[in-house]
């Protein structure tokens, strides 16, 4: 007879580099991953976020593309209104894969799973938004009554919403010691319910090395003359939070006890950040308008933008996120887009934060659209591509572009249930704080107005580069395994836990992390 699968720990350390984690357990700040590392298994993940830095966790939890489950980033274009919105179960479903065990299934406990709505009535319990870095909504939990325990008996999570602009030193350090709280209380909240409540799947996304990653990948990203000290502090503010989340990680390791599968990972990474998105759709306008000229190096701010910046980052910060989340996001858009209009608009940037992603005013897509679908599409896309790749630096001559692709051609295989950009744009990986400007000979200089700094105060960025180590009982795999695909970690999820995967969900159990002979119980 076929045995119950063991227990399964899924433990993210949400975009954390590969590298700098396998130099800090090599060097031993991170003992309890260097353990399953060495006990086990451990590989490269590819993802998604090779293309869209904002779709891994809901490619991995669904099992499909973004051309199928249509999640780019929080903010969505929607054709029919010509607007962006704020994704919306109603009408932006994504529905992480553990919700639909069956009632006789695998019992689970989720918590701070990323990108993920507030949860509804399941086999487990859960609680979203509250330590991740993305939060799409305000933070939930299942069952009803949960929040109010975990706040009486944990305390409220200490991971603040992310301020967008460069921070003080003080600021950035005040920011490292809340981010090893978080991983405290992360500790806390998951043993907590472990020690109350029956599991077979535990997955927690600890989200404090994200965001450290962001606001203090190096000491460039703070504001003002740095003395010595601070400066050493925040070159190691990443490993220290990487040490705190290591430790949290052992604790609830140690608290499942012994015959329990462990797999821990990133889904994507992290590096010094190369976003030069504000400066696409200011390329974008020339190449569609036929205009050359050149921006000003430095640009007069409104008496608005003025009163704005007079108002201290962290003070403005606090403020928006007691304001709800659609004046939250009309102030995002206010701050970030130019007011269109939509009959002399041929293509445009859909929001984000990284890629180039080109959207065309498509007649019969759009409420408004204007370009003709066929060959005027065809050649606006062409045109749209020669004009990115004219641009160079202008201080090194390197491409802007990395590489340019239509949507609908980076994952062929993926049914076309929902909207991609038109193209998506990957721009050269280097250090953005040193990218003064690009030139092209058709279209003219636009500089870049973060130089010496990064947009949105961010040192640090995606990459699509994840990584594993794994170990367990049913796990036999041993040192290095092939680079694995995200949908691949899902399948091999699905077989440890003596799951069928769903129709639509995509990815095949990776050899080394399942048993040889996967027989579960039905």
């Amino acid at each position: 007879m076929p045995l119950k699968p063991k227990k399964l720990m899924l433990l993210a350390i949400d975009a954390s580099p590969e590298d700098r984690m396998q130099q800090w357990m090599d060097a031993g700040d991170l003992p309890n991953l260097a353990r399953l590392r060495a006990k086990g298994a451990q590989g490269a993940i590819e993802s998604t976020a090779d293309y869209m830095a904002g779709t891994p966790w809901p490619s991995f939890f669904t099992g499909t593309y973004p051309s199928e489950h249509g999640w780019m980033f929080y903010l969505v274009w929607r054709p029919d209104l010509m607007k962006f919105l704020r994704a919306s179960p109603e009408w932006q479903p994504v529905e992480p894969f553990y919700r639909n065990f069956p009632q006789d299934g695998p019992r689970v406990i989720a918590v701070d799973v990323p990108i993920t709505y507030g949860p509804k009535p399941f086999n487990g319990v859960e609680l979203t938004g509250w330590g991740t870095h993305d939060k799409i909504g305000a933070p939930g939990a299942y069952p009803l009554g949960l929040i109010e325990r975990i706040k009486r008996e944990i305390g409220p999570m200490p991971i603040p919403d992310e301020f967008a602009g460069a921070q003080s030193a003080r600021a950035l350090l005040k920011l490292r010691d809340e981010l090893i709280a978080a991983a405290d209380w992360h500790s806390r909240a998951c043993r907590l319910l472990m020690k109350e409540n029956a599991w077979d799947l535990l997955l927690l996304a600890f989200g404090s090395v994200h965001r450290i990653g962001h606001k203090a990948w190096n000491r460039y990203g703070a504001t003002g003359e740095l003395s010595e000290q601070e400066g050493k502090a925040l070159d190691d503010a990443m490993r220290q939070v990487a040490i705190a989340t290591d430790k949290a990680l052992g604790e609830i390791i140690d608290a499942a006890g012994e015959e329990v599968n462990v797999i821990a990972f990133s889904l994507h990474g992290m590096t010094e950040n190369y976003s030069v998105y504000p400066m696409i759709s200011r390329m974008l306008d020339r190449i569609t308008r036929d205009e050359k000229r050149d921006d000003p190096e430095t640009v007069a701010k409104s008496p608005f933008a003025r009163l704005r910046e007079s108002l201290p980052l962290e003070l403005r910060s606090r403020i928006k996120a007691k304001l709800p989340f659609a004046v939250q996001d009309a102030m995002t858009m206010f701050w970030r887009t130019d007011a269109r209009d939509w009959s002399k608009t041929k293509a445009f940037a859909l929001a984000g934060d990284l890629e180039g992603l080109i959207h065309v005013n498509l007649k019969g897509r759009e409420r408004d659209g204007i370009v003709e679908p066929g060959a005027e599409y065809d050649a606006l896309l062409g045109k749209i591509r020669a004009g990115f790749e004219s641009f160079v630096d202008i201080e090194t001559g390197e491409p802007l572009v990395r590489d340019i692709t239509r949507g609908s051609e980076i994952w062929p295989e993926g049914v076309q249930r929902r909207v991609l950009p038109d193209l998506v744009m990957r721009t050269t990986v280097r250090s953005a704080r040193q990218i003064r400007g690009f030139r092209s000979e058709q279209y003219g200089t636009v500089y870049n107005h973060d130089y010496g700094g990064y947009v949105d105060g961010r040192p640090g960025h995606h990459i699509g580069d994840g990584w594993f180590v794994a170990a367990g009982p049913d796990i036999p795999g041993r040192g290095a395994l092939p680079k694995i695909h995200e949908f691949d970690l899902l399948a091999t999820v699905h077989t440890l836990v003596g799951q069928q995967m769903r129709p639509e969900m995509r990815g095949t159990p990776v050899p080394g992390l399942v048993p040889n002979d996967p027989a579960v119980e039905d």
